[in-house]
């Protein structure tokens, strides 16, 4: 490694939401040897691009002096910010101008499946929750309740089967008590000294929409498929 790499400060910069407006979250992870500091935040009613702008603004911002940066970003929207010529339009464009002006900034991808993974989780809790738009008032059950409310009629969301698990504090729902991607959480919850939770079953019905996401790993049409549980 360089001179110029090793003195250089890293900042791993993601953002979680969606295409069109909806709830989203931000981290960024700044580290420069040994030291490492994350930050998140979120939005009630943002878009994913926006998330990982703000996360690198705001991570930028932190810096107290002019430094060589090396930021790491899978965001195509947050790399044609930083192209001088880049034609958007965004108010964070200022802010993030500002911090390209003092700082020497190179644009990276990130490599590590592990950086990448722990970037998504940081983002992703940060997101605050956020409940559906309720349905016309004519979508009602025979209980006399919306059906996207109704422990009862509710619809299941493709993949996710009517009892599942989750671990209390967690913001995903399984439909595996042994997911991979629920395991890893906890291992490494406990490799960062952290609480465990216990893994506990619950239906899918007494979730309240938006407290809880699918998870992308056991929670698909695939999943059940393959498990022959569909």
């Amino acid at each position: 490694m360089g001179s110029e790499d090793a003195n250089a400060v890293r900042v791993y910069a993601a953002g979680k939401g969606g295409v069109r407006s909806g709830p989203g979250g931000w981290a960024a992870v700044l580290a420069y040897g040994d030291h490492r500091k994350s930050m998140t935040g979120g939005a009630a009613d943002t878009t994913a691009d926006r998330m990982a702008l703000t996360a690198a603004v705001e991570a930028l911002e932190r810096l107290k002096r002019p430094v060589r940066v090396h930021l790491y970003s899978d965001s195509e929207y947050l790399r044609t910010a930083l192209d001088p010529d880049g034609q958007l339009s965004d108010d964070l464009l200022a802010r993030l101008r500002a911090c390209t002006a003092r700082h020497h900034i190179t644009w990276r991808a990130v490599e590590e499946p592990s950086v990448r993974a722990r970037l998504d989780e940081l983002a992703t809790a940060a997101r605050p929750a956020a409940r559906p738009t309720a349905p016309p008032e004519d979508d009602e059950c025979r209980h006399g309740m919306t059906k996207a409310y109704c422990a009862d009629c509710r619809q299941l969301d493709a993949g996710v089967l009517p009892t599942g698990y989750r671990t209390k504090g967690g913001s995903a729902y399984h439909n595996d008590a042994d997911c991979s991607w629920l395991r890893r959480g906890q291992q490494r919850q406990e490799r960062m000294g952290r609480d465990t939770h216990e893994i506990v079953r619950i239906a899918w019905a007494s979730v309240i929409p938006g407290e809880l996401e699918p998870c992308e790993a056991c929670c698909t049409p695939e999943w059940l498929k393959r498990h022959r549980r569909g």
